[in-house]
């Protein structure tokens, strides 16, 4: 027949669980305070530098749009004064006479020419506007997305406190029981 120590106690698996879900939790909570802490950073520096970048975008934009203006107005001018030429027959007459037509020629190739700068003019002043708008936005949604990542992050510190706070008051409390069943399991007699 075999004899039993009845002195053998069972380990308790519930409890052991328990400590060990708590540590992983704890450590998981400390992984994402810190994961979140390096993304935080990242996302300051990336919002310190499109704040940079339209520091510098927006100025360029109201020269352009200042150039575009001036340009126009330019233009107006040209072909008003081109069409009050034109009108002028003495001046029609001279330009024949005298140039073969090519100054009335030339300055037609210029106004439209000039047309031609003013519509490249737009469309770079209206890239340049959706592109100081679209960079308004990403630095307004990452501004938005870095107090969501703090306030994540805060929420991880308090789960490390709240996890690490129950390993110890349940790693404490259990002590006893625990150290009785792991530390006399070895000593018992067969």
């Amino acid at each position: 027949m075999v004899s039993v120590n009845k002195t053998e106690r069972k380990i308790p698996w519930g409890k052991v669980v328990a400590l060990l879900l708590l540590f992983l939790f704890a450590i998981q909570s400390l992984v994402g305070f810190i994961f979140l802490s390096v993304k935080i950073n990242d996302g300051v520096r990336q919002i310190a530098d499109g704040l940079r970048q339209l520091g510098e975008g927006e100025p360029e934009l109201w020269k352009g749009r200042s150039r575009l203006e001036a340009g126009k107005k330019e233009e107006a001018e040209g072909k008003e004064e081109y069409a009050r030429a034109k009108e002028n027959l003495f001046l029609v007459w001279a330009d024949k006479l005298l140039y073969g037509g090519e100054g009335f020629e030339e300055a037609g190739e210029r106004i439209a020419a000039g047309g031609k700068e003013i519509a490249i003019g737009q469309g770079k002043v209206d890239v340049g506007e959706k592109q100081v708008a679209a960079g308004r936005l990403a630095v307004r949604l990452g501004v938005e997305q870095l107090r969501q990542a703090r306030q994540a992050r805060l929420s991880c510190a308090l789960l490390v406190f709240v996890f690490t706070s129950l390993l110890v008051v349940f790693g404490i409390r259990w002590r006893k029981p625990l150290a009785r069943t792991f530390l006399h399991r070895g000593s018992s007699k067969t």
